[in-house]
């Protein structure tokens, strides 16, 4: 309230002393006296027509009786009415009388003077005896009843003149109107006196005080004013001369400052530049880093990919022992463990730099966890550590996300938990936190019955190089970086990492649980699919509580009919109860004691089949081979396990796509002749001809003499990065260069790098090259590769002379179908599935954009784009694909750069919103030709 009486008066200037006294003195006044005015009118008013009425009454009281006998000789004939009327002109003289009438009940004249005969008298009222005024055009009727007998109903009407009484009230108007002038103009003459004695006075001090500055603060104040004002003006004058001292003394204060921070800055100055050379220093050490990162991930990665291929190439012979096939597995764990680590040093450079970004591609989530279970089990084995995994029946066993960052985040925890369990078990969960049809979030724990950590270590433990040993004579390894680089790369995937004390929900537990959580992608899978075997028998004996409980229950989704003993005894007696179905029936025992000898026992009871669970190095191939009994690998795999009910190998030569059909001829450039071999091994495995270039220069040499004999140019080209003399950029350059002199060719280009920075693809999409493969290279990348661009349009110009652009009608930049039956490995059914799921997924997807626009929450309208973008990776929509995936890259800016959305940002979102609509348009009116037919 007071608000609105503040503005109130700053509207009306009520805050001045003019407006203050017309609003308490003068509008009071002025208002009092038209209310009184208006009283003195009203009263004068009523009491000129009780004055007229009661002159009325007097009239017609005197002529009462002669207007009785008129009417008496009227009745009888002894009068006529002209007589009557000249009788009746004695009324005129009545003063402000007008006319005279009797007239009956129905209004009739029998006699009147002063009144014209063709005009009519109002209505008269007959129920009473006197009646009036009533008013008839500006004057007044009065009437009383005669008694001229009882049948007869006659009255005496007068009219009188109004205009004595209009005299009268404007004679009463003037003498208001006049003292309403004199009681203004004495107000003036008080306001004037007012303003001159106190106003003028004030408004002269404000002139004063707003001439004053800083140079005239000495100067004598004129004082005019008399009583408290002059009193006032000289206080004012006796403040401005203290003001004017202390400003003296302020000057001088400030001049002594500013030379002491004259002498500050100066000395300033010489530290910045001593900081400035420290930052320089700094920015090249850090350049410097860069590099190193940069030259020590492609030395590294170079010789581990041929590793790595090799290992892949001597497993794909079908002649190797199981010894030999053994050795090679662990050689090739022990190769991705090598790599784990360098990925988490190049990893946490990038995180420095901002540059780190998730792929997302769909996978099998139960067999990545699983391989780094079995990457990390002979770590657990040299401890005697158990280790086991639970995963939840209703999580869908292909997920989309990033799968080697998935891997990451599981080997540091896993590889954390053994590292600080002297002894006990590890057991990993999986288990469904939130879900819908497009995504799922999903809960990891891993649980130890290690040593735990303190509450100061809990504090740090997910800080760069922090450990929860930090001691110099510390007993664990490591880099510190695991839970640094996992906690960035969990939250990358939406979720969150924490940790527990399993004393805290358990006092009789020890050890921790360090869990985290991830959003992924899903499909239509809804979960996995359980094979059944109601045929098989299973004879259990694990001493381990919760392996005990996985097989439990991996048996149950399989139909088997388990049998769990208690002990070795309680095994041993039901051995000879299994020799009537040895073919149906499977002892899987646990290797624990004296294997040797427990196989012995079992092989004197029963023949049939035998299964040992243990981890590989501790299970004797010889020993299992003597005691005919097979491995059944420590942590329990629910492949393992089918592979045993179907009695299959142990090892599987893993089979792949055949590109024998379409005669692809494959031009690979790398200064490292081992990864060429290695890289000509895998692509012949395809059937795939290799033609090798140690150098960029032999590279163009051979492109050159094929342009020159007119062969056939090179289905794709392997380009390595990183080469002496001329590196993969500057031969990329000089091939796209070469093209531009032919007409139509156009040779996809594939990096091989070593270089894990994230944006390193942009910068070679740049500079003429297509796609981007990171050392070490595995066989399903070059299946993918392979797939993805060696389609129609990188065909030799002359094959596509026939061709038109369009497939069936269809833009293939807007729906490529070709494209689309690749991807689904040449199902047509699953190709048109997946085209509908996208389109049909539009609205919902276009809804949820304009609303987080609108709501300005451009995080989650990141997560949108990329799972948007992620659909139109399995469909061939490249037109969307890449709108889609820019619109991704222009918001995460946001994000990358910690900035905020200003009013050009959201324009730019608006504009790239209405491409994506029109793109959208364009995939949903052509998919109805092909989800039509």
């Amino acid at each position: 309230m007071s608000n609105f009486n503040n503005k109130l008066f700053k509207r009306l200037r009520l805050n001045h002393a003019y407006g203050q006294l017309i609003a308490l003195i003068f509008v009071p006044i002025m208002i009092l006296a038209c209310v009184g005015a208006a009283l003195v009118l009203s009263e004068i008013s009523s009491s000129a027509k009780a004055q007229q009425r009661f002159a009325a009454i007097a009239i017609l009281s005197r002529y009462q009786p002669t207007a009785e006998q008129l009417m008496q000789r009227l009745a009888t004939s002894a009068t006529t009415q002209s007589d009557a009327e000249n009788i009746l002109q004695n009324m005129l003289n009545e003063k402000h009388l007008l006319s005279a009438a009797i007239l009956d009940a129905q209004n009739n004249n029998h006699a009147s003077v002063g009144y014209l005969s063709k005009s009519k008298w109002p209505g008269i009222p007959t129920q009473k005896s006197f009646f009036g005024p009533l008013p008839d055009k500006q004057n007044n009727i009065y009437g009383l009843r005669l008694n001229t007998g009882p049948h007869q109903n006659m009255w005496l009407v007068i009219k009188l003149d109004n205009q004595p009484l209009q005299i009268s009230h404007y004679r009463v108007m003037i003498v208001l109107i006049t003292t309403g002038l004199l009681t203004l103009l004495l107000l003036l003459i008080c306001l004037n006196f007012y303003s001159r004695r106190w106003i003028a006075p004030m408004y002269e001090i404000r002139m004063q005080l707003q001439r004053l500055n800083a140079d005239t603060l000495d100067q004598h104040m004129v004082i005019n004013s008399t009583g408290e004002l002059r009193l006032l003006q000289r206080d004012i004058a006796n403040v401005v001369k203290r003001l004017h001292f202390s400003f003296l003394e302020l000057r001088e204060h400030t001049e002594q400052t500013e030379d002491d921070l004259r002498r500050t800055l100066d000395t300033l100055e010489v530290q910045n530049i001593t900081y400035k050379q420290a930052r320089d220093q700094a920015i090249s050490s850090n350049q410097a880093k860069s590099v190193f990162l940069a030259n020590i991930s492609h030395e590294l990665r170079t010789p581990l990919n041929s590793i790595d291929g090799f290992i892949h190439l001597m497993l794909r012979q079908g002649n190797l022992s199981n010894d030999q096939s053994l050795y090679l597995q662990t050689i090739r764990k022990s190769s991705a463990h090598l790599l784990a680590l360098i990925n988490d040093v190049l990893d946490f450079s990038k995180i420095d730099a901002g540059k780190l970004e998730l792929e997302t591609a769909p996978f099998d989530l139960e067999e990545v966890i699983f391989d780094v279970m079995d990457m990390l089990s002979p770590l657990a084995a040299q401890k005697q550590i158990d280790m086991a995994f639970y995963y939840a029946a209703n999580i869908p066993q292909h997920v989309t996300g990033d799968v080697l960052r998935v891997k990451q985040i599981l080997t540091n925890l896993i590889s954390n938990a053994i590292k600080f369990t002297p002894d006990g078990e590890i057991i990993v969960r999986v288990r469904m936190e939130h879900s819908d049809p497009e995504q799922c979030l999903l809960h990891f724990s891993v649980q130890d019955s290690g040593i735990g950590l303190s509450g100061t270590d809990r504090k740090r433990l997910f800080e760069s190089f922090s450990q929860g040993d930090a001691s110099v004579t510390r007993q664990f390894g490591g880099t510190g970086l695991g839970l640094a680089i996992s906690k960035q790369l969990v939250s990358l995937m939406h979720g969150q990492i924490g940790f527990e004390d399993n004393q805290e929900r358990a006092p009789t537990e020890k050890g921790s649980t360090f869990w985290f959580t991830a959003m992924f992608g899903t499909g239509a899978e809804s979960g996995i699919q359980h094979p059944e075997f109601p045929e098989i028998h299973v004879v259990s004996y694990l001493a381990h509580p919760a392996t005990a409980n996985v097989l439990r229950s991996y048996l149950e989704n399989y139909q088997v009919r388990h049998t769990e003993t208690q002990s070795i005894l309680d095994l041993f007696s039901r051995l000879n109860s299994l020799s009537h179905d040895p073919e149906n029936t499977w002892l899987i025992v646990d290797h624990s004691g004296d294997t040797e000898a427990l196989l012995k026992e079992i092989r004197g009871r029963y023949q049939g089949n035998l299964a040992v669970y243990g981890y590989q190095m501790t299970l004797d191939p010889s020993m299992l081979t003597e005691f005919r009994a097979r491995p059944v690998y420590q942590p329990l795999s629910r492949t393992a396990l089918i592979h045993l009910l179907d009695n299959k190998p142990l090892f599987e030569l893993e089979q792949h796509d055949d590109f024998k059909d379409r005669d692809l001829h494959v031009l690979a450039v790398d200064d490292h002749l081992p990864n060429l071999i290695v890289l000509e091994a895998l692509l012949g495995e395809l059937n795939v001809k290799t033609t090798r270039a140690l150098s960029g220069q032999e590279a163009l040499n051979i492109l050159q003499h094929n342009i020159d004999q007119g062969l056939k140019p090179f289905d794709l080209v392997f380009m390595d990065i990183q080469m002496p003399v001329m590196s993969g950029i500057d031969t990329t350059r000089a091939i796209r260069s070469l093209e531009s002199t032919l007409d139509g060719m156009r040779m996809p280009i594939i990096a091989l790098t070593a270089h894990a920075l994230a944006d390193e693809k942009q910068k070679l999409l740049k500079v003429g090259m297509d796609d981007y493969v990171t050392k070490p290279i595995q066989i399903e990348q070059l299946i993918q590769i392979l797939t993805h661009w060696t389609t129609d349009k990188f065909a030799h110009p002359a094959l596509q002379a026939d061709r038109t652009p369009y497939i069936d009608g269809l833009n293939p930049d807007i729906l490529n179908w070709k494209q689309s039956l690749q991807l689904a490995a040449g199902k047509e059914d699953l190709a048109q599935d997946l085209l509908r799921m996208l389109v049909e997924s539009f609205p919902t997807e276009l809804t949820e954009i304009q609303q987080l626009i609108e709501l300005e929450d451009f995080p989650q309208l990141e997560h949108v784009l990329h799972r948007l973008y992620g659909a139109t990776r399995y469909v061939g929509t490249p037109r969307l694909q890449q709108v889609t995936g820019d619109f991704e890259q222009f918001i995460s800016t946001l994000r990358k750069e910690r900035r905020k959305a200003d009013g050009q940002f959201i324009q730019d979102t608006l504009h790239r919103l209405d491409e994506l609509q029109l793109v959208i348009h364009e995939v949903s009116s052509a998919a109805q030709q092909i989800l039509n037919n």
